[in-house]
């Protein structure tokens, strides 16, 4: 009864929670202050008062950044409701006593179209209003946010982090289509350091796959070796693969159904490219977004 009676006589605010969710989304107290738009030592200080309140941290602080604590484990899903059921009532008073603004929302074209589906499907059943889709190109999406003619994007995780606040959606597995491949081999998977050996013919670093594919082979150190030319499209790629001018990696999701292509390991484990949203923390539809990625999570 002590501990209840210690929570009850603090005062535990929404700011707190959000704090909180931010920070284990983030897994840093300067990043999640980032994404919220508040200074790092206003959110740190509201994470420790609401820690006294609840009698222990809910955080490990370290250099590298902060995790959650056994405690913050156990009471983080009770916070995630309680700040679902606040931004629920927000958005029914928005609905309900204002014009619904249609969210203007750019993606990629590498991006799975799954997320926009989750996307649409949550806006509808939230009330949240319509989505306004537009796919392009990263530099256009990044200059039309900037611009505030877009109010939130969906792409690879490939943005400048300290811009724009990131949630990451989803990731789905690389695959690997080699030149001249005949034989379905769908069931095995390639590890990445045997890739180096042949060149890869690669689409132009417009939609971002390029700058991940080409992050993912630093990374391990290895060697890409790019073929010369450049392909305007997924379709391209994989014909030219055909004709045998390099191997394609690509998402699972953008092979033709019948490509015969092989899962990319590392080190036996699938390599995954993730796909995030990415908006101004200062955007006037910024609850709106918040609540669209909540119902989409």
């Amino acid at each position: 009864m002590e501990g209840i009676a210690n929570v009850y006589g603090e005062t535990i605010t929404v700011v707190q929670l959000l704090y909180v969710r931010a920070t284990a989304d983030q897994g840093s107290f300067s990043k999640a202050a980032t994404s919220l738009g508040v200074t790092q030592p206003a959110l740190s200080n509201g994470v420790a008062v609401l820690e006294r309140a609840v009698g222990g941290e809910l955080f490990e602080r370290s250099r590298t950044g902060a995790t959650l604590t056994p405690l913050g484990r156990r009471v983080l899903p009770h916070f995630l409701r309680i700040l679902g059921s606040v931004e629920g009532v927000a958005a029914e008073i928005r609905f309900a006593n204002a014009d619904v603004v249609a969210l203007r929302v750019g993606v990629s074209p590498v991006v799975h179209s799954r997320v926009i589906a989750h996307a649409l499907e949550a806006a509808s059943r939230n009330g949240l209003g319509s989505l306004v889709l537009r796919e392009d190109n990263l530099l256009p999406l990044r200059e039309a946010l900037v611009g505030r003619q877009l109010d939130l994007v969906f792409v690879p995780e490939v943005l400048d982090p300290n811009r724009f606040a990131h949630r990451t959606l989803e990731a789905e597995p690389l695959h690997y289509m080699s030149a001249n491949q005949k034989v379905d081999s769908t069931k095995h998977g390639v590890e990445l350091a045997t890739l180096a050996a042949d060149p890869l013919v690669m689409v132009g670093d417009s939609c971002g796959l390029t700058t991940v594919t080409s992050a993912l082979f630093a990374n391990s150190g290895q060697t890409l070796r790019r073929y010369p030319g450049e392909a305007d499209s997924y379709n391209t790629l994989q014909d030219w693969a055909a004709l045998g001018l390099g191997g394609v990696v690509l998402p699972k999701s953008k092979f033709r159904s019948d490509a015969p292509t092989r899962v990319i390991l590392e080190n036996g484990s699938p390599v995954l490219i993730s796909y995030e949203a990415v908006w101004d923390p200062n955007s006037a539809q910024h609850a709106t977004i918040s609540a669209l990625l909540d119902a989409m999570l």
